[in-house]
């Protein structure tokens, strides 16, 4: 449902002026024209044929873009704020207007067309009300063509983000002060690795570790195909960490490291961050999660 706002000038040149102008809403059969402040957001759930995984949304104001993903207990795994190009706010804007008057001609059966996939939400406010539920399954759809517009409006580091539903490894590295380059992390000693695999049937990510301390996972259910269950609890708590160390790269550095820590985001193509491992960082509390298990 969409409900157009007025402003108060327009109330007083008549019942005439007001026919016109709410005509002039929707120019050209394209939709209505979105206020430069109206608050515009897209929620989509991980969800399909072997559970619920979550929920994420990015949200987009007059000149910010935020991004938010909570897990099926309601952890938050990570909230980002950006700033928004001026004229990525417009043509989401155009686009979200466009996506309003198509989404007011679908037939039920036309929201909902394919199987196995949850829907993407749509709420605008300000200077319209708008809330709304279609699934996103053909690309020439002007749902998709909005989604494609918030995505390329999202800075780069949004797509390396940790969700429940990707596959990683973390790998630990002692640290030593010899060698010709000076220091480095001791190549010779065995890999501390954790590997974290995508969540299935709602019980939140599998893990499997080498070379991890004495008694790590004594607390965990026994591994299954893809690893020790971590449950959504200890599944919120790695992400958050990993995200938490993603999102604060630019100050991570230190003289006093006590080894290295490499991250591989899984997936085509994969990605890996390598980083000294330093005290009272984010590192080092990534690493104290893992090795808490």
């Amino acid at each position: 449902m969409t409900t157009a706002r007025r402003p108060g000038a327009l109330a007083l040149l008549g019942a005439l002026t007001l026919a016109l102008s709410s005509c002039s809403l929707l120019p050209a059969g394209d939709g209505p024209e979105l206020a430069d402040d109206d608050v515009i957001t897209i929620g989509n759930s991980a969800a399909g044929m072997f559970g619920y995984f979550g929920h994420g949304s990015t949200t987009v104001a007059a000149d910010t873009i935020s991004q938010r993903y909570e897990l099926p207990n309601g952890a938050e795994i990570y909230e980002t704020t950006d700033e928004l190009d001026p004229e990525a706010r417009d043509l989401i804007e155009v686009r979200a207007g466009k996506y309003v008057a198509w989404e007011g001609k679908l037939s039920e059966k036309r929201r909902a067309p394919c199987t196995d996939i949850a829907a993407t939400s749509v709420s605008i406010s300000g200077s319209i009300t708008h809330d709304s539920d279609v699934q996103d399954c053909a690309d020439d759809t002007p749902l998709h063509t909005l989604k494609q517009s918030v995505r390329d409006a999202e800075p780069e580091l949004f797509g390396q983000l940790a969700h429940p539903i990707d596959d990683w490894t973390i790998e630990i590295r002692p640290w030593t002060e010899e060698g010709p380059a000076g220091g480095g992390p001791d190549e010779s000693a065995p890999i501390e690795r954790y590997e974290l695999s995508a969540a299935q049937h709602e019980i939140g990510m599998g893990i499997t570790a080498q070379n991890a301390p004495a008694d790590w996972g004594a607390d965990l259910a026994p591994e299954e195909g893809n690893g020790a269950p971590l449950g959504w609890d200890n599944t919120g708590l790695v992400l958050t960490d990993l995200n938490a160390f993603l999102l604060n790269q630019k100050t991570l550095g230190c003289g006093d490291q006590t080894g290295e820590i490499r991250m591989t985001k899984h997936g085509k193509p994969a990605q890996t961050w390598t980083y000294r491992l330093c005290p009272g960082q984010h590192s080092e509390a990534l690493a104290q999660t893992l090795r808490g298990l």
